[in-house]
């Protein structure tokens, strides 16, 4: 008669006092392993018509969605992405001085919230809002956008406007409805997805 396995995850293992069979042994072997490991599939369609009577905690991987799934019970889930947080890293330009700084990413999907103290002089804007573009930080590179400049919004209170940051993690002031006042605190926010 066959036993179960040692980590408890009822395996079946041939027992020497079993019937001599290399086919029911290496069938017994199969049947216990393979539920428990990824299982491979061209598409879910494929997928269904397998495994009619799925198992909770069975994992697939789609071929044609490039997707890891899980069986929870009732449903193919994908298991969702750890969430990784930063409090550091955020390097402030000339004439600006970083008061916080928090980064939020799960999977592709990264938010900033970058506080800053303007500590230089007053940044004129003209009457459209426009300002000098006026580097204000740089974002670590393990947060910063990989495919194209993204664009942004900041707020300080009295005044608000519009910024950018770039592959390299530049972060650059570009409109500003006020100006941006000497002493004054910004609060930027940007959210993007990372294409890696």
């Amino acid at each position: 008669m066959t036993a179960p396995d040692k980590y408890g995850q009822n395996v079946a293992v041939w027992q020497m006092t079993d019937p001599p069979s290399i086919p029911d042994a290496a069938q017994a072997l199969a049947d216990g392993i393979i539920p428990r490991t990824v299982m491979r599939f061209a598409s879910a369609s494929t997928r269904g018509a397998t495994l009619t009577a799925p198992v909770e905690g069975m994992a697939t991987w789609l071929e044609d969605a490039n997707r890891l799934d899980v069986y929870n019970g009732s449903s193919w889930v994908t298991p969702e992405p750890s969430l990784a947080t930063t409090t550091s890293g955020l390097s402030a330009a000339s004439g600006f001085s970083v008061l916080d700084f928090f980064g939020h990413r799960q999977g592709k999907v990264t938010v900033l919230d970058m506080y800053l103290a303007r500590t230089g002089s007053t940044i004129e804007a003209n009457s459209g809002g426009n300002i000098t573009d006026t580097v204000c930080a740089t974002v670590p590179s393990a947060w910063r956008p990989t495919h194209s400049t993204i664009a942004g919004y900041w707020d300080s209170g009295s005044s608000f406007g519009g910024f950018v940051i770039g592959t390299d993690g530049i972060v650059t002031l570009r409109t500003a409805s006020n100006g941006v006042a000497g002493g004054t605190n910004l609060r930027l926010h940007i959210t993007f997805i990372r294409t890696t």
